[in-house]
């Protein structure tokens, strides 16, 4: 079954709304009114029987029916100027009934109202059609022992009212449907026009993959957070397709340079065995050497192009200790320089995020300092603040501003190894857990590079951890 448009949808229910609201006050006005109708009949009934003024001899003086009961049965129309008399009835305890008139039983007894004339009953007020069709309210009361009074009264003026009350209801509730729908729809048009704009620029995100698309952002309702969401999604997806272009173009450049000199050293092998002079021991183990350093160098730096392709944390972020993950960072890197010392000064702090991401960018920074400098790599964690320091020759404030760069390498470091990517991985890290790089020169020369880390809770007061280490 084809589903309907959105804004098909919400005039329906506008439509569908408005009708209920309508129909309900329409049945309630429709049954209030009618309440209000038959007590005011009802009472008036009450009153005659109360009154007991039924009829009134020739002489003018009244005749009370608890008195003598078959003398209102015996009374001539002609007496009985009082037009109300024609609708009262004496039922007697037989079931028998008599009027003032000579007309008959003008409405059938029932066996409730000859209860009532036995006196089993108070009273009996109820619906009743006479011989001629006519529409009447009926209250049967005792009068006196034997005998009940019943008082009628036509409900015809009644039900007319009702009648013509029903008619005028229905069109009123029939037009405010038509009105509701119309309402609807010119209202589900101006709320979906700003779905309708978002929903074009979707469609010509996916035809065209143009992820400079915005969209205006007017209020503060939901289609406006809509709009907000749906312009950082595309200006994030934009930032993101222009870091992996940067990233294949950065990455085919940096692995030609250790893929060049790799061909160069196994051609230069292979020539030698073809040429019928092979290389003496010393130079082959030289080639050796430098085919294994390519390799591994290429394989470094595969590996670092994996971790910044990843755009999120490998794992679920949670809450981690940061001084925990500095303290494992420096017991690693002292196994891959041994002999080389750590000056150490850690306080507690507690981030939410990635742990092995987290350590990873601590261990760069520490491969960082190692790589610059022979002496002791001053270590401190401080209020969330990491920051490491060497020794080594430093940076001008100018090469500061591209050391988390892809690929940047400091003219100092072009002979050293490594791919240009260690503080880069530091960076993209350290954004993705909220905090902030810094590059800085350290007090008495070289470099302080390192990072800050919003805390996930206060923490108490706790002692401070402060250590140095080495072998």
């Amino acid at each position: 079954m084809k589903r309907l448009p959105l804004r098909a949808n919400m005039a329906l229910l506008a439509a569908a709304v408005t009708a209920a609201a309508i129909v309900a006050a329409s049945v309630l006005a429709w049954v209030a009114t009618r309440h209000t109708l038959r007590e005011q009949v009802d009472d008036s009934l009450g009153q005659r029987v109360f009154q007991r003024q039924l009829i009134r001899s020739p002489d003018g003086s009244t005749v009370q029916v608890k008195v003598d009961p078959e003398a209102f049965c015996a009374a001539r129309p002609d007496v009985v100027p009082n037009e109300t008399v024609a609708d009262l009835q004496l039922i007697r305890a037989d079931g028998s009934s008599c009027t003032n008139a000579d007309s008959g039983e003008v409405v059938e007894t029932t066996a409730a109202e000859v209860e009532v004339a036995q006196g089993e009953r108070d009273s009996v007020l109820r619906d009743a059609t006479a011989p001629d069709g006519t529409h009447v309210r009926t209250l049967t009361y005792p009068v006196t022992d034997g005998y009940a009074l019943r008082v009628s009264r036509s409900l015809e003026e009644v039900d007319a009212t009702m009648r013509d009350l029903t008619w005028i209801l229905g069109l009123v509730a029939a037009l405010g449907v038509l009105v509701a729908g119309g309402a609807g729809l010119a209202v589900a048009r101006i709320a979906i026009r700003p779905v309708d704009r978002l929903t074009e620029a979707a469609e010509h995100v996916a035809e065209t993959e143009d992820l400079d698309v915005r969209i205006d952002v007017a209020g503060h309702d939901e289609v406006a957070r809509l709009s907000t969401a749906f312009n950082a999604m595309t200006e994030r997806l934009a930032g993101s397709r222009r870091r992996q272009r940067q990233l294949v173009a950065d990455a085919g450049h940096e692995l030609r340079t250790p893929l060049t000199s790799l061909r160069t050293n196994l051609e230069w092998l292979m020539r030698s065995e073809d040429r019928g002079r092979p290389l003496t021991p010393q130079q082959r183990r030289q080639v050796e050497h430098a085919v294994l350093g390519q390799v591994e160098e290429l394989g470094t730096l595969v590996g670092e192009l994996v971790e910044l392709a990843r755009g999120e944390p490998a794992a679920e972020p949670r809450p981690v200790d940061l001084d925990a993950i500095v303290l494992r960072a420096v017991e690693r890197a002292q196994h891959r320089a041994r002999g080389r010392r750590f000056d150490l000064h850690v306080e507690p702090w507690r981030v939410r995020g990635d742990e092995t991401v987290l350590e990873r960018a601590v261990l760069n920074l520490l491969d960082n300092a190692l790589k610059f400098s022979d002496d002791v790599i001053r270590v401190r964690l401080e209020d969330g603040r990491l920051s490491v320091d060497d020794a080594g020759p430093g940076l001008t404030e100018t090469e500061r501003e591209h050391a988390f760069e892809r690929f940047w390498r400091a003219p100092t470091a072009r002979e050293l190894p490594g791919s240009g990517l260690g503080l880069a991985i530091v960076a993209d890290a350290v954004e993705r857990h909220g905090g902030d790089v810094f590059f800085a020169a350290a007090p008495g020369g070289g470099s302080r590079v390192g990072f800050s880390i919003p805390a996930l809770t206060e923490l108490s007061a706790g002692a401070t951890e402060t250590h140095t280490a080495g072998s």
